[in-house]
């Protein structure tokens, strides 16, 4: 059984929805960069954030008024794609991608431990907000899903690991249906962590949301794509390229290069990019037709950038006929040693479903 992909949507620094994302992603044009400052880093900083993105306005005041950034992109990115196209029985599930949750919320709630006249005189609706998972549950209770509900935290590999948990849910008969995705915040927490870190990447945030279910219960007339594959490596010889090109040749084994449309590269630096178009120029060849960087554009979102890479390989393929039948890969590199990819068929609308496969 092969699991495929029918619906998508994001929240991002070009805007609210999969169409200001296309149109973004299309231009090739950085989104608008914003300068901020806070408590946790009061040292200006510029990054790229979602605009007009204001939590009460955007998800009402009942709910909301602990709610952190991180868990209202996801919850506003579910519903997006619940009124438009996806309508969840009571076996659809969620599987989304972190970094930790909320930064922000977690510095917040540990500073008030620290600062209020006790250490258990804290603002007790922060502490929902200030565990990982808040956001997948929140997003869960929210919108009535009643079937797995799992957060994975894997950094920049998120959206791979996100997507090979969703698959074996499905294989297995768990879920009629899994809405995966990611979400990452922009804020001065975020920053001070990333700049202790060295990370000098311009730093962005959002949320983007795939709907993946067995290809036995979606048509193949509205199916977006396949997902043919995924794999991912540690490097533990200090070698990224050489582990990166094993995961391409495992999962794109017997594929010709032409076979490959498209390609999304998630390093938020041009080093890490160099890397990645290296380790795809060795294992698939230079001539793939189109490559895009979504970090150069949103900025480094952290756990999110797997899921835009695939959100920016299907808004691209929407209307390109010479896509139709052929293979999109996102590539994937985490400065804590691990790096990964994620292999889909491009549908188009149609095609024939394959057996996953690198997924165990």
């Amino acid at each position: 059984m092969a699991t495929v992909i029918s619906a998508w949507t994001a929240t991002s620094p070009f805007g609210h929805g999969r169409a200001a994302f296309v149109d973004g992603v299309r231009a090739g044009r950085p989104a608008p960069a914003v300068t901020a400052a806070d408590d946790w880093h009061p040292e200006p900083d510029t990054g790229h954030q979602v605009p007009d993105f204001d939590i009460e306005n955007e998800l009402g005041r009942k709910g909301t008024g602990s709610m952190d950034r991180t868990t209202a992109l996801a919850v506003r990115t579910l519903g997006r794609l619940c009124e438009d196209e996806v309508v969840p029985d009571e076996r659809t599930g969620m599987v989304l991608g972190t970094t930790s949750g909320s930064a922000q919320t977690q510095f917040a709630f540990t500073a008030e431990s620290l600062t209020r006249r006790k250490p258990y005189f804290v603002n007790p609706a922060l502490m929902p907000f200030a565990l990982m998972n808040s956001a997948a549950a929140r997003c869960a209770s929210w919108y009535g899903l009643t079937g797995p509900n799992t957060t994975i935290a894997a950094g920049r590999l998120s959206g791979i690991a996100a997507l090979r948990y969703a698959n074996r849910l499905l294989r297995t008969g768990r879920a009629s249906g899994l809405l995966v995705g990611a979400a990452e915040e922009y804020g001065g927490a975020r920053v001070l962590l990333e700049r202790r870190a060295g990370s000098a990447a311009t730093l962005g945030e959002g949320c983007a949301m795939l709907f993946l279910q067995p290809s036995s219960t979606v048509g193949n007339r509205s199916a977006l794509a396949e997902v043919v594959g995924l794999d991912t490596r540690l490097v533990h010889d200090g070698a990224p390229r050489r582990a990166l090109v094993e995961c391409l040749r495992r999962v794109l084994a017997g594929v010709a290069p032409e076979a490959v449309w498209g390609v999304a590269m998630s390093g938020p630096d041009p080093a890490s990019v160099t890397m990645e178009r290296e380790a795809v120029a060795e294992a698939v060849g230079r001539d793939v037709e189109r490559v895009v960087e979504p970090g150069a554009l949103i900025g480094d979102t952290g756990a999110a950038t797997g899921a835009f890479q695939l959100a920016a390989l299907l808004g691209l393929a929407e209307g390109a006929d010479e896509s139709r039948g052929r293979l999109a890969v996102a590539t994937a590199v985490d400065r804590d040693g691990m790096v990964g990819c994620v292999v889909v068929r491009l549908l188009g609308g149609s095609g024939i479903a394959m057996q996953v496969r690198g997924s165990r």
